[in-house]
């Protein structure tokens, strides 16, 4: 009896190493498939020396998206001209088609537009709205991915973009000239 108890305790003991290690393989798995798949990243950001605000998309991941498409949930006219579909980012290859492979360290920029025609008196926000929606999907190792990207273009009005103070100085002697 007390040979079958302590085979009975050793069985358990083994069942929850064996549960144990197949967590951790499985936790490994995880750790090594996020370290190596594709990141795609959509941000707003301010041109330096320059009264323009892009829009980036980047792959910071380490293998390519392959299938990537991105879609907005709306219009968006670059420099606010409503009256020109081509400036309709919406109509923009890389939103209306998919991209077969998007390479790790790859960059879309798009232009939105100067300050004042996303913010000023004059803003037409059906035509250049401050916060939109990018939906990213992509595949990667068998897998596909929806990624809601919230753009939100609010924080950037009264910022300005980095000054290098060599561009600056050279542009005083360019005056000077």
């Amino acid at each position: 009896g007390t040979l079958a108890l302590i085979t009975a305790i050793y069985a358990y003991l083994t069942l929850r190493m064996a549960k144990a290690s197949e967590a951790s393989v499985q936790a490994v798995k995880q750790q090594s498939e996020d370290a190596l798949r594709p990141y795609i990243s959509v941000s707003p950001f301010i041109r330096p020396h320059a009264p323009f605000l892009y829009l980036k998309v980047a792959n910071s991941g380490r293998t390519g998206a392959q299938n990537l498409q991105l879609t907005l949930d709306r219009d968006f006219f670059q420099w606010g001209e409503a009256n020109k579909p081509d400036d309709n980012l919406r109509n923009q290859n890389a939103f209306s088609l998919p991209i077969d492979s998007f390479p790790p360290g790859a960059e879309l920029l798009f232009a939105l537009g100067q300050g004042w025609v996303l913010f000023g008196e004059k803003a037409n926000p059906a035509a250049t709205p401050v916060q939109f929606k990018i939906t990213a999907t992509y595949e990667f190792f068998g897998k596909k991915v929806e990624e809601v990207n919230r753009i939100d273009l609010r924080p950037y009005l009264g910022t300005e973009g980095e000054r290098d103070p060599v561009v600056e100085e050279l542009e005083r002697i360019r005056k000077v000239l």
